[in-house]
């Protein structure tokens, strides 16, 4: 099978757009969505597992999609012949669906009514990073176009995601994982200039560990490392993945930076946060420590020349008189 004149011109405008939409992100959340969806379009698909190689080298699924429904994972995949074919020969490999997965995988023996697409993601030097596996209905065959345009994205999202991890180590706290002060300003100012130019929500959660030099000085700084990764975990799983920052403002001082929120949205963050800290137990050398949180949240419309810095002071004033007022609460006012 051939690809003529007409279809060769249309497929190297599908790739165009997918390759820039991959390209321009480095948001590693906002990527591995946009993977993903990319895999499913250009394949015509519902049904898609991403999975990538781990830094010490072991296959981990990091997001599916079971009928369009986005899923992230984070499970050991086994390597199977498919997976090891495909990466040998650096090309798309067709097998028989796994029935005992519930995510999309390709097997060796079971005969269903679906086939299973193993694409090897190539990046530099010619090393796969992982695989995307698709699946359809075994009447609908794998045009030579479709397995065209999916082994040339496939190495575009492989050096995506490889820039967007070496950029996420510029940009990321070494101790919590969160985004850095540093990052949090570029942001700000993105955000800031843009509701400038277009109006619309952005507030900004700043938030502290009550008492944390009490912890330092009773258990020393192993322990409050231990615990400032844990506030940065329970941060992180209250925040909206790939739309708010959870960054680490300094010390035990942490900001959520929430574009498209309003204040009222943010306070109920801020207190998902703070009560979910208040009940932690968090497991150390030295026993099961707990923590509270004080918070001050702000919105851009309370700023009377809006900055990022006008943002942050009025968040700060507030988290203030939650210190003030008592820690462990939310102030908004």
């Amino acid at each position: 099978m051939t690809i003529d004149k007409f279809d060769f011109d249309a497929t190297l405008l599908t790739i165009n757009f997918a390759t820039r939409l991959l390209a321009m992100e480095v948001d590693p959340d906002i990527l591995t969505d946009r993977v993903v969806e990319t895999f499913c379009d250009l394949g015509n698909c519902q049904d898609a597992t991403l999975m990538m190689y781990d830094e010490y080298r072991e296959l981990k699924g990091v997001a599916a999609s079971l009928k369009q429904r986005r899923v992230i994972i984070n499970e050991h995949i086994p390597l199977n012949k498919a997976m090891l074919e495909a990466a040998q020969s650096l090309r798309p490999v067709v097998r028989p669906v796994c029935d005992d997965s519930i995510y999309p995988l390709p097997s060796e023996c079971c005969e269903t009514d679906k086939t299973c697409l193993c694409v090897p993601l190539v990046g530099s030097r010619d090393r796969v990073r992982g695989f995307v596996t698709l699946y359809r209905p075994k009447d609908q065959q794998w045009e030579v176009s479709e397995l065209f345009q999916l082994s040339i994205v496939s190495t575009v999202a492989a050096i995506s995601i490889e820039n967007s991890r070496l950029f996420r180590q510029t940009i990321e706290d070494s101790l919590t994982g969160l985004y850095m002060r540093r990052y949090l300003f570029i942001r700000l100012r993105e955000e800031v200039q843009r509701f400038k130019r277009r109006g619309g929500p952005l507030s900004a959660i700043l938030i502290d560990v009550d008492n944390f030099k009490l912890v330092n000085d009773n258990y020393g700084h192993a322990t409050g490392d231990v615990v400032l990764r844990a506030v940065g975990q329970i941060m992180y799983d209250c925040s909206r993945q790939g739309v708010d920052l959870p960054c680490r403002y300094g010390g035990e001082e942490f900001v959520i930076l929430m574009p498209g929120s309003e204040k009222k949205e943010a306070e109920i963050v801020a207190e998902r946060i703070r009560s979910a800290c208040a009940v932690k137990e968090i497991n150390t050398q030295e026993g099961a420590v707990n923590v509270t949180l004080s918070c001050g949240v702000a919105s851009i419309e309370e700023c009377e020349e809006p900055s990022a810095g006008e943002l942050l002071k009025i968040a700060d004033k507030r988290l203030y008189c939650a210190k003030e007022s008592g820690r462990n609460r939310v102030v908004c006012q």
